[in-house]
């Protein structure tokens, strides 16, 4: 991606989301069908996205507690911003039923970073 350029992105969608499944369990079901770690933008975003796939791997609950379990044992917890940051999360989703909206923003936006890597990457071979 052109270093001048911040690529396609929705932080609010992608906030919208994580809060989404540390409330509902449906939409942690519906997130991880069809995201990856890698469709979210922020690294902090990332990492709370892999302790709740993580979780819900092993089937366990999911919810702030569990998320911050996860976080401090895999090192993340602070890097991601401490409590704060988890506890904000909830309160950035206006509605839980429209979670799959807010997937599919994340969604475009990381197909559309994908699209920009992959075209200059195919310049970049031509030159």
């Amino acid at each position: 991606m052109e270093l001048n350029r911040v690529p396609p992105h929705d932080i609010e969608a992608e906030q919208a989301v994580l809060g989404s499944m540390l409330l509902d369990k449906d939409a942690v079901i519906s997130g991880l069908e069809i995201l990856k770690e890698d469709d979210f933008y922020r690294e902090d975003n990332k990492a709370v996205f892999s302790a709740i796939s993580s979780l819900y791997m092993k089937t366990e609950p999911v919810d702030l507690i569990t998320v911050k379990k996860e976080l401090t044992e895999n090192g993340n917890f602070e890097r991601v911003g401490g409590m704060e940051f988890l506890a904000s999360l909830p309160s950035k989703v206006p509605t839980t039923a429209n979670v799959d909206r807010y997937i599919k923003i994340v969604e475009e936006q990381s197909m559309r970073r994908r699209l920009i890597q992959t075209s200059n990457e195919l310049i970049s071979l031509r030159l």
